[in-house]
C-alpha cells in the first residue's frame, strides 16, 4: 500500500473513521436466502445515519407484472439470464500488524468469536478471499523481515536458511481457523519484497531484483508455497511484485518493469511451479487502474499469456472501468481486485461506508471476480505500522478500553463488505443490470450456484430514493435513504422477457476452439475509455489493445522538426517544453505539477503541415502520460475549434488522426492525475504515399456487430487463433490494417459527432 498515490493521501484526516460501538450476533441463518419466503424478497439494511447494521428488514412483495409505465429510468432492471464472471469471493489481509493484533492481543473467547464474525457463512459475513503478504510490508509488528534474511553483504542463493517460523507463532494458526470455519475460503500470497539479499541496494526498502537473483526467487516461491501447504495452508494464487511500479525507500517494495515480470514468470517462477508440481496460479501486475499497458503487455507475449492466469488490481489511481477495458481487450483473462484501502481521507463513517460500497458495488460490475480490502484488523491508531500508510482503516479496530481490555469493534469496511459477503456465495456469477450511477441508486447483482439471487444497492445521492426492482414478469418498490445500503435476496426461475435497453449494454459472445467463451460486454459509458477520430460528422472510436496496431493503407514518415517551437500551459523549472522536441528520448518536457483538466501542451509546426499521426512517448517516465485527451489543429495558433481526436493516454500515446493540414497542434489533457505530466519525445506523422500490402485474415478471427440503446454502432472483432489475425478498418474513404494479437478482441464504434 503505497501513502502518496494520490493528492488526498498526502493531507489524510487525522482521525480514522468513526467506529461502531458493539458487534451484533448476526441471524442464524442460510446467508444466500435468509428470510426468503416465496413471492417476497429479503432486505437487509445499513444506513449509518441511524446507526443500523446489516439488519433485516421486513420482507418486500413482488408484484405481478412490469413496472409502471411512469417508472422509466427509476427501475433497476435484473437479468438472471445473462451471466458474466464467477464469483471468487470476498476479504482483505491479514498483514503481519493484523494477525498480531489479533493473535496476541485478543484472548481466546473474544479470538474465536471475531473469526466466526469474519468467516462464518452462517453466523458471520462469511468472508472468502485472503490476500496475505510474503513477509513484511508497511503494516508489520516488528520492522523489516524476510523468510530468508542474512547479514549485510552475504547471500544464501541455495535458499539454505529459509524458514516460515515467524507465521507460525500467529499468522498461520489464523489462517487455519479460517479455513476450518469457512472451507470455501481462497488465499492469495504477495512479496513487498524478495529478501534485501537478492537485490540492488541489499534492503528490502526499494531497489531491483538482481539478475543472478531471479531463479532463487522463484525458488524462494516455491518454498514458501510448499512450507504454508504443509503447514495447512494452501494458496491458490500467487503475485510476482505488489505495486511493481512503486518503489520507495520507506518501507518493503520493489520496482519490476513488465518486461521484467515477463522474464521472471516464464523463465523462472512458472517452469519452477511446474517442475515442482505447483498448480498455484500467477496473477500479473498487482498495482493500481491507470496503467493498463502493464497487464495486457504480459498477454501480448506468447509465452507469458500462457503462465499468467489473470490480473489483480488495486484502487488508488485511475478509474475501475479499467478493468473492463482489459477484459474486452483479453476477454479470456480474468481480473480480481487484491488491494483498496478505506482510510481517515475518506471523512466521517458516512464517507467510509461510501468508499467501501462503490467497491464492492463497481469492482464486479467491472468484472473483478474478488474484492479485497487491506488490513483485517488495526489499533486505534491506524497501525502498528512499518512506516506505511497513515489512517488506513481496517475491517476491525482491536484495540484496549480503559483498563487495558483487548476488544474488537467493526468499521463500516465489515459492514460494507458483508452486504456482498454474507450473500454472494464462491462461485456465484454475476448477472446483468442496470445501474443509475454516481449520486443515485448503484447496483450489482449475482446469482448464487444453488439459484439465489442477490441485488446489492446503495444510494449514493443525497437524498431518499424510491425506485424499482424489475425481474422478468415481476417487480417491487423500495425507498433507500440516501447513504444506506440495501441487499435484496430471493429465490426461484425468471420469468418473462427483458428489454435489452433496460440494460443498457451489449453482449458480444464469441466461442473459443476448446468450447469455452469469450464474452465482451459494452456500454456507452466506454466511449471515453477509447481513442476516437471526429472525421466529417461522425466519431470513429477504436480500441487498441497492448500489442496491436492500426495502420493506414500507406507507409508513414516523419515531419521533419527544423523550426519547430514547443509550448505549455505550464512547465517544470528542469524540464521546459523544448526537451520534447531536441529528439533525445532521455529528456522530457514536465508539466511541474499534478494534472489537471485543461492542462495543454503545443507544437508549432513552424509552417502550414499535412499529418495523420501524432506520438507521444514517455516511456522514459512510464506513469506520467497523459490520462485523457483531446487534440486540436489550429492555423494561426489562436483559432482552435472542434477537437479532432480524442482518447485515453498510454505510456507511448500513438494517436490517429484525420488527414489534416494545420501548423499547430494542441494536445489538451482532460482528467486529473497526482502525476506530473511528461513528455520526452514527440513525432508528426504524414503519409508517404507508399501503398502498404493487403492484410490477411487469420482463419481465427471471428467478427460481429450490436447496437447500443443510444444509437452507437459496434464492430467486434475476436482472435481466437493462435498467431495474429490482420483486416481491414474501412474509415470513410480511407481504409487501414488492423492487426490483433491472439487472444485478444478489437471494438470500433460509429456516433454521431
Amino acid at each position: 500500500m503505497r501513502t502518496t498515490t494520490r493528492q488526498w493521501r498526502r493531507t489524510a484526516l487525522a482521525a480514522t473513521a468513526t467506529l461502531i460501538a458493539t458487534l451484533p450476533v448476526l441471524p442464524s441463518a442460510t446467508p444466500a436466502s435468509a428470510g426468503t419466503v416465496l413471492g417476497k424478497a429479503s432486505v437487509w439494511l445499513t444506513n449509518p445515519s441511524t446507526k443500523t447494521y446489516l439488519s433485516q428488514q421486513s420482507p418486500v412483495t413482488w408484484k405481478t407484472g412490469s413496472a409502471p409505465s411512469g417508472s422509466v429510468g427509476s427501475t433497476i432492471t435484473v437479468d438472471t439470464t445473462r451471466k458474466y464472471q464467477p464469483m471468487t469471493g470476498f476479504g482483505a489481509s491479514f498483514t503481519d500488524s493484523s494477525a498480531w493484533l489479533v493473535g496476541t492481543k485478543l484472548n481466546a473467547k473474544q479470538r474465536n468469536a471475531l473469526m466466526r464474525d469474519l468467516f462464518s457463512r452462517r453466523d458471520g459475513i462469511g468472508l472468502s478471499f485472503l490476500r496475505q503478504p510474503m513477509a513484511a510490508t508497511d503494516f508489520t509488528a516488528s520492522g523489516n523481515y524476510s523468510y530468508d534474511d542474512m547479514p549485510a553483504g552475504q547471500a544464501d542463493p541455495t535458499l539454505a536458511d529459509f524458514t516460515i517460523d515467524h507465521d507460525r507463532s500467529y499468522t498461520i494458526p489464523l489462517l487455519k481457523q479460517a479455513r476450518k470455519i469457512n472451507p470455501q475460503l481462497t488465499l492469495m500470497a504477495t512479496p513487498w519484497s524478495p529478501p534485501g539479499w537478492m537485490k540492488t541496494g541489499d534492503s528490502m526498502n526499494g531497489g531491483r531484483l538482481k539478475p543472478d537473483a531471479y531463479q532463487p526467487y522463484a525458488d524462494y516461491f516455491a518454498k514458501f508455497l510448499d512450507a504454508y501447504a504443509a503447514a495447512g495452508v494452501p494458496v491458490r494464487y500467487v503475485t510476482p511484485q505488489n505495486e511493481p511500479l512503486h518503489n520507495t525507500s520507506s518501507y518493503p517494495s520493489m520496482s519490476l518493469t513488465a518486461d521484467e515480470a515477463k522474464t521472471f514468470i516464464n523463465d523462472h517462477l512458472a517452469p519452477t511451479l511446474r517442475n515442482q508440481g505447483l498448480s498455484t496460479g500467477i496473477l500479473g501486475y498487482d498495482h493500481n487502474w491507470d496503467v493498463t499497458s502493464y497487464p495486457e503487455s504480459l498477454y501480448t507475449d506468447a509465452a507469458s499469456a500462457k503462465n499468467v492466469t489473470g490480473t489483480a488490481w488495486h484502487c488508488y489511481a485511475g478509474d475501475v472501468s479499467a478493468q473492463t477495458v482489459v477484459h474486452n481487450d483479453y476477454p479470456g483473462k480474468p481480473a480480481f481486485q487484491s488491494e483498496c484501502s478505506g482510510g481517515s481521507w475518506e471523512g466521517d463513517e458516512q464517507g467510509a461506508f461510501a468508499g467501501v460500497m462503490d467497491n464492492i458495488i463497481n469492482g464486479p460490475r467491472n468484472w473483478a471476480q474478488s474484492i479485497i480490502r487491506w488490513n483485517l484488523a488495526l489499533d486505534g491508531s491506524s497501525g502498528p505500522t512499518n512506516n506505511g500508510c497513515q489512517g488506513c482503516r481496517p475491517v476491525v479496530t482491536v484495540s484496549p478500553d480503559t483498563n487495558g481490555t483487548w476488544s474488537y469493534t467493526p468499521t463500516a469496511d465489515y459492514w460494507g463488505l458483508a452486504h456482498a459477503s454474507k450473500f454472494v456465495q464462491p462461485g456465484a456469477r454475476r448477472v446483468a443490470s442496470n445501474t443509475f450511477g454516481k449520486g443515485s441508486v448503484e447496483d450489482v447483482a449475482f446469482t448464487n450456484p444453488g439459484g439465489s439471487t442477490a441485488l446489492v444497492t446503495y444510494n449514493s445521492g443525497s437524498t431518499a430514493r424510491t425506485f424499482n426492482v424489475g425481474w422478468g414478469d415481476r417487480h417491487f418498490t423500495y425507498t433507500l435513504a440516501a447513504g444506506a445500503a440495501a441487499t435484496f435476496t430471493w429465490t426461484g426461475t425468471q420469468h418473462g422477457s427483458t428489454d435489452p435497453a433496460a440494460i443498457g449494454s451489449a453482449d458480444i459472445p464469441f466461442r473459443n476452439p476448446d468450447g469455452s467463451q469469450a464474452l465482451i460486454t459494452y456500454d456507452s459509458g466506454l466511449l471515453a475509455q477509447q481513442p476516437q477520430v471526429r472525421v466529417g460528422d461522425q466519431w470513429l472510436g477504436y480500441t487498441l489493445p497492448t500489442g496491436a496496431s492500426l495502420t493506414p493503407p500507406t507507409g508513414e514518415t516523419a515531419l521533419p522538426r527544423d523550426g519547430w517551437q514547443a509550448s505549455a500551459s505550464a512547465s517544470s523549472s528542469d524540464d521546459p517544453p523544448s526537451k520534447a522536441i531536441d529528439g533525445d528520448a532521455t529528456t522530457r518536457w514536465s508539466l511541474g505539477h499534478g494534472m489537471q483538466p485543461g492542462d495543454w501542451f503545443q507544437v508549432d509546426l513552424g509552417s502550414t503541415q499535412t499529418f495523420d499521426q501524432l506520438v507521444l512517448d514517455t516511456s522514459a517516465s512510464s506513469g506520467d502520460f497523459v490520462r485523457q485527451y483531446e487534440v486540436y489543429a489550429s492555423d494561426d495558433g489562436t483559432s482552435w475549434g472542434k477537437p479532432i481526436a480524442t482518447g485515453p493516454g498510454s505510456t507511448v500515446s500513438r494517436i490517429l488522426l484525420p488527414t489534416t493540414t494545420a501548423r499547430y497542434i494542441r494536445v489538451v489533457n482532460k482528467a486529473s492525475s497526482g502525476s506530473w505530466w511528461s513528455i520526452h519525445d514527440v513525432s508528426v506523422f504524414a503519409s508517404d504515399g507508399k501503398t502498404t500490402s493487403p492484410p490477411a485474415t487469420s482463419a481465427g478471427l471471428q467478427r460481429k456487430n450490436a447496437t447500443l440503446p443510444d444509437g452507437t454502432k459496434l464492430q467486434v472483432s475476436y482472435n481466437s487463433g493462435s498467431g495474429a489475425a490482420t483486416f481491414d478498418v474501412p474509415w470513410g474513404g480511407t481504409t487501414y490494417s488492423y492487426r490483433l494479437p491472439p487472444g485478444a478482441a478489437a471494438i470500433l464504434t460509429t456516433r454521431a459527432a
